[in-house]
């Protein structure tokens, strides 16, 4: 049976992060912090991103605490959603946009993102404060987004198209600074509708 994956960024207005940020933060923390959740990361920092632990990765790192939550996550949305600023959006069949991304990104770059491999809610002051470190995260040599790309490639399989790549790599900045500028929130999500 196929399923498809979704990986979608949203800014918030200012009063819809407040709403959801206590009931959806502390489901992500606490997802973070499971022995299992800690072992991944243990393990995925000694052996990086490769092709033998591509598949184990994107497994272990695909949609849970947010996908066990999606009302919420889709009230949030509907209630919240500043229309006026761009926003990200990633369906592929048969595979986790958001796991995929952070395994091209590999251990050091994904380190400094918040939440939990795609899930993350954010207020507007944490919007702002984690901007510098999720524009380090997404800064290019021709050569890391080259290998970023490839990795991203394999990861999504022949399902991920190029276009689906670029706005992975691409698109997180520019929804973050005008989340940022505009004094939003943000409410990440990986799930399978």
């Amino acid at each position: 049976m196929g399923f498809s994956g979704m990986f979608c960024l949203v800014p918030l207005k200012a009063e819809a992060a407040l709403r959801y940020a206590p009931e959806l933060g502390p489901a992500i923390e606490a997802e973070a912090a499971l022995p299992a959740s800690r072992d991944l990361l243990r393990w995925w920092q000694e052996k990086g991103s490769t092709g033998e632990t591509m598949d184990r990765f994107v497994d272990a790192a695909g949609p849970s605490v947010l996908d066990e939550r999606i009302c919420l996550v889709y009230a949030a949305w509907e209630r919240g959603h500043d229309a006026s600023l761009p926003h990200l959006g990633v369906c592929i069949r048969k595979r986790h946009p958001a796991a995929a991304l952070a395994f091209a990104l590999g251990p050091l770059r994904c380190s400094a993102l918040p939440g939990w491999f795609g899930d993350v809610i954010l207020t507007p002051e944490d919007v702002v404060r984690t901007l510098p470190a999720v524009e380090r995260a997404f800064t290019w040599t021709t050569e890391a987004r080259r290998r970023a790309e490839l990795l991203l490639s394999a990861a999504l399989g022949t399902e991920g198209s190029q276009e689906d790549i670029d706005t992975l790599l691409d698109g997180i900045p520019p929804v973050w600074r005008a989340a940022a500028e505009a004094g939003r929130g943000l409410l990440g999500a990986q799930f399978v509708p």
